[in-house]
């Protein structure tokens, strides 16, 4: 059982071809490809053709290839929803220093909910 789960947890801390090609494709279908910089593409264009033959377990090269597989599936939504959340955090901090909860008891509601917090990240274009 353990032996099992420790396998398991060893699996998933791999990469593997298909993983990275699809994220590839991924990223040239949405454009997030022409956005990466060029280490970045020469990086994850080596461990793809390393992944050919080998499984990717390095834990740093891990780290950063998933950091890099996030950034090609990212979409425009999921962008402009962390612009949002950002703001929401900025907005929510100013306004415990400022007291403007005591005037304004829902904007912490607002700031707590997904619409407002897209709609918060769309003004931010």
């Amino acid at each position: 059982m353990l032996k099992t789960a420790l396998n398991k947890s060893m699996h998933e801390q791999n990469l593997n071809y298909e993983r990275l090609f699809t994220s590839f494709k991924k990223g040239l279908g949405n454009g997030n490809w022409r956005k990466l910089n060029f280490l970045d593409k020469a990086l994850y264009r080596a461990a793809m053709w390393y992944a050919k033959h080998h499984y990717i377990v390095n834990a740093l090269l891990v780290e950063k290839l998933l950091g890099l597989i996030e950034k090609l599936k990212e979409t425009k939504g999921m962008r402009i929803f962390k612009r949002g959340f950002d703001k929401a955090v900025e907005l929510l901090g100013k306004s415990k220093e400022n007291g403007v909860f005591v005037w304004a008891p829902r904007l912490k509601d607002w700031l707590r909910d997904p619409d407002y917090i897209f709609w918060l990240g769309m003004g931010r274009f």
